[in-house]
């Protein structure tokens, strides 16, 4: 499961990067670009079921200077369900 989020910082916070590198402290966090004066970080969270994701977002949202966290896309792929693949590499879609 992989999900896109967004961060937004209060307007009080002064120094972004302290909370950015709190963010990097996660497991399985990707921090996305944050430009100097930011109040937004994008973040992508790999999270191997949808518990832990909801854990890592909660944990986001109690970090110190966080406003709120928005979860802007959520990607599960359950496998299976996928359709098989036949002798020739193409999908069964049968």
């Amino acid at each position: 499961m992989i999900a896109s989020v967004v961060a937004t910082l209060d307007s009080l916070v002064g120094d972004v990067q302290h909370i950015v590198d709190e963010f990097r402290n996660e497991p399985g966090i990707e921090i996305g670009v944050v430009g100097k004066g930011a109040r937004r970080v994008p973040i992508t969270i790999d999270s191997p079921v949808p518990d832990a994701l909801e854990e890592t977002t909660k944990r986001l949202q109690e970090c110190r200077g966080v406003a709120f966290v928005d979860v802007v896309f959520v990607h599960f792929e359950d496998e299976s369900a996928s359709p098989a693949a036949t002798h020739s590499g193409k999908m069964n879609h049968s």
